[in-house]
């Protein structure tokens, strides 16, 4: 039965819903590997929603997992409500793009672009209404008769998007579609999948270990470490509230500060003590939202991001000020990012151009109160 026709009725908002889904692979000599561990997720119908971790995290099994080229050895995945953990590819009404291209390379882009078309024996006539309306939308037309071989990386990135889209399916899956493009041709790229999420309104999931990819184009972010979703949330919330030492050290570029101390309670008077220090210093956590207070004395984690190192002189609703000496000054256009020494760590700030600084020449900032992040040092989670 093709899924398509089941699916036409539904009405659900729920385009797609991971429910404890697990994939083990066998290594041999009685060894497994869990690739996927219990993963649970929903994607509303029109989200753009991109995962992202490190290499070998499991994020491209779990795509092939929803995509049916890998089965799901326990849990559910649905689509329109529909389980489809024994529905085959080519009935689940979705298009991949991978990060190879995968086009033929004997085949004109023509070909290439309407060769699912064919094989499910759609009209001539739709076909090249189909071809022509989406050859237009991603500026191919004029390479119609072309081989692969005589197209950029660019432009053979567009025929697999085009091969994809004339199958108009409802969700659209990527496989690190843009990791073998230049950085000029990545920047332009984005721009056309933005475009493309915008004008058609389809369901995307698009994976990638590029955070700027991620940020830039999905509405949702999942985080994805050890086969776990660590964290799911818009990209400001995954920047701003990471709800652990692994996303905050994973998202972000250059990465957050983080700062190992001890949790100080005095009364009302709610401090942090920096682990390495000569004086006796204390950092004020009044004002900051503990999601579970911590008792007096625990080992804490004091994180805070490179633009939260500011300049002395600017309005803070609660700042903390520092005199830092840079050990390491890197310009890199607009800003420039600056190392220095803070309480035996070796922190990063970003500061515009136009500030003077040398290296061992100490320099009055502040550091952003309001913007902190606090993680239990056990067990690594934001309290």
């Amino acid at each position: 039965m093709a899924y398509a026709a089941d699916t036409s009725s539904v009405a659900s908002d729920r385009g797609i819903v991971v429910s404890g889904a697990v994939k083990d692979f066998d290594l041999g000599r009685g060894k497994r590997l869990r690739a996927v561990d219990g993963v649970s997720f929903e994607i509303s119908k029109g989200e753009f929603v991109a995962v992202i971790g490190p290499s070998g995290c499991g994020k491209s099994t779990l795509l092939n997992m929803i995509a049916g080229l890998e089965s799901v050895d326990e849990g559910e995945i649905l689509i329109d409500d529909y389980v489809v953990n024994r529905v085959e590819p080519k009935d689940r009404n979705i298009a991949m793009v991978f990060q190879s291209y995968a086009l033929y390379p004997a085949m004109t882009v023509r070909d290439n672009v309407i060769f699912g078309l064919k094989q499910r024996k759609v009209s001539k006539e739709q076909i090249e209404k189909s071809l022509k309306y989406f050859s237009k939308m991603l500026q191919i037309d004029q390479l119609l008769e072309r081989k692969p071989a005589q197209l950029s990386g660019g432009q053979r990135q567009r025929v697999a998007m085009g091969r994809a889209l004339v199958r108009e399916p409802h969700i659209f899956l990527f496989d690190e579609p843009l990791s073998n493009l230049d950085a000029k041709l990545r920047v332009e790229m984005r721009h056309e999948i933005n475009k493309l999420h915008e004008q058609l309104g389809t369901t995307m999931i698009y994976v990638t270990h590029d955070q700027v990819e991620a940020m830039s184009l999905a509405t949702r972010i999942a985080v994805m470490n050890e086969g776990i979703i660590q964290q799911i949330g818009t990209p400001q919330e995954i920047y701003d509230k990471p709800n652990s030492v692994f996303v905050a050290d994973f998202i972000g570029s250059p990465a957050i500060n983080l700062i190992h101390g001890t949790f100080s309670k005095d009364g009302a008077a709610l401090n942090f003590i920096p682990e390495e220090q000569k004086d006796d210093v204390k950092i004020s956590l009044s004002d900051y939202f503990f999601e579970s207070e911590p008792k007096d004395g625990q080992q804490i984690i004091f994180g805070f991001r490179p633009e939260h190192i500011r300049l002395p002189d600017e309005v803070l609703k609660k700042k903390m000020k520092v005199e830092l000496k840079p050990t390491l000054i890197e310009l890199t256009g607009y800003e420039k990012e600056v190392s220095f020494e803070f309480y035996g760590k070796e922190i990063t700030g970003r500061l515009p151009r136009h500030i003077h600084t040398e290296l061992g020449k100490p320099i009055s900032l502040s550091i952003d109160l309001t913007e902190i992040s606090i993680f239990d040092r056990e067990s690594t989670l934001r309290i």
